[in-house]
Order: C-alpha cells, then structure tokens, then sequence
C-alpha cells in the first residue's frame, strides 16, 4: 500500500481547534452538541448554527466537513475554504 499526503487538507481547519472541539464533542457520550460544547463560550449555538449543524444534533452524527467548518467558525476564519489555511 502506498499513501500519498494531499498537497492541501480536503476540509481546511486550524489543528487545534478541531481537535479541542472533536474532543469536547466526543467527550460525553449522546449529549446534545449544544451541552457538549457549551464550555466553548454563549455563542456555541450561533456557531453549530453558522456551520450548518443543528444545535440538537450528537457528536456521532456530524461529519468531518462540518466539523471543521465549526472549527473554522469558531476561530472566526473566512468560510471560504479556498481562503482558509
């Protein structure tokens, strides 16, 4: 098997806010987001809701692409992911 690396990440996102919101949302198992995540500030609703997740979902069914789009929303990056680093 040979493994090639992208020459840019598929879904862009800074790697330590993905991974702090991933380890939050993951953290207590068939909580809402919004109770999983709500240590992340008051806004954490306005912020699933602009990433395009619903506040009631769980962390099991979101995709990698929206979380990263959390992630990017949170750090208050252009959500155009061709502008994103």
């Amino acid at each position: 098997m040979h493994l090639e690396a992208l020459p840019a990440p598929r879904f862009p996102a800074r790697a330590d806010t993905l991974s702090r919101v991933v380890a939050m949302a993951f953290n207590q198992r068939r909580k809402m987001l919004r109770a999983s995540l709500k240590r992340l500030g008051p806004a954490i609703e306005a912020h699933l809701t602009a990433a395009g997740i619903a506040p009631t979902e769980r962390a099991e069914q979101v995709s990698l692409e929206a979380f990263c789009a959390l992630a990017r929303q949170i750090d208050g990056a252009d959500p155009d992911p061709m502008n994103a680093t």
